[in-house]
């Protein structure tokens, strides 16, 4: 019952769309491609994007506080672009602050020059650390120490 639904969906059996279903589809998708600014119409011209024309600016964006700079950057930015960079900015953003500093070589070699560990000695530092934890736990549930 408790199945995972793309499983379950990739073992059922599909039946392909008829083929007036897909030539329609591709009709459609053909005259809507051709909607789009820059595409060469039928008449032979091509379609002026509605961007293209200069709009009067809104009072909201003229008395804005930021600097001019960062408005005449962002508008040199073409339009479609300025959503994927901006999601490009945040990931790498995401990825500096997450991503933990290089350890220097010098701390590197110094690691290969130790001798590896033995399993006696990875059992024994388990053990050291299970102690450790089982002690702040033990004085976590235990509650504050009352004055003497």
């Amino acid at each position: 019952m408790n199945k995972d639904i793309e499983s379950v969906l990739r073992t059922q059996r599909w039946r392909d769309p008829p083929p007036a279903f897909l030539e329609r589809v591709l009709k459609e998708s053909l005259q809507a491609s051709r909607q789009r600014p820059g595409v060469l119409q039928p008449s032979g011209a091509f379609r002026e994007p509605e961007n293209a024309r200069k709009r009067p600016r809104s009072a909201l964006l003229q008395n804005t506080v930021a600097p001019k700079l960062f408005l005449r950057l962002l508008s040199s930015i073409p339009r479609p672009l300025r959503l994927p960079l901006a999601a490009c900015w945040l990931l790498a953003f995401f990825f500096r602050i997450t991503t933990p500093e290089a350890i220097p070589q010098s701390t590197l070699s110094s690691y290969a020059k130790l001798p590896p560990m033995t399993p006696a000695q990875l059992l024994a530092n388990r053990l050291q650390i299970e102690e450790l934890a089982d002690e702040l736990l033990h004085l976590q549930h235990q509650g504050p120490i009352p004055p003497l």
